[in-house]
């Protein structure tokens, strides 16, 4: 929990609007991206047999 605080802390002098927030100042790679898509997908509970 100290860890995350102390990250967040560190982060907040780069997150300038909601927008750097919401699309991390857009500057992710493709790989990045990826990743946070199928963690979103699949911590979100998307499958592609139910939908």
């Amino acid at each position: 929990m100290v860890a995350m605080l102390g990250i967040s802390v560190y982060a907040r002098k780069y997150i300038k609007t909601s927008t750097d927030f919401l699309v991390a100042g857009r500057r992710l790679n493709l790989v990045l991206t990826t990743a946070t898509l199928a963690a979103t997908h699949y911590g979100g509970g998307f499958h592609s047999w139910r939908s």
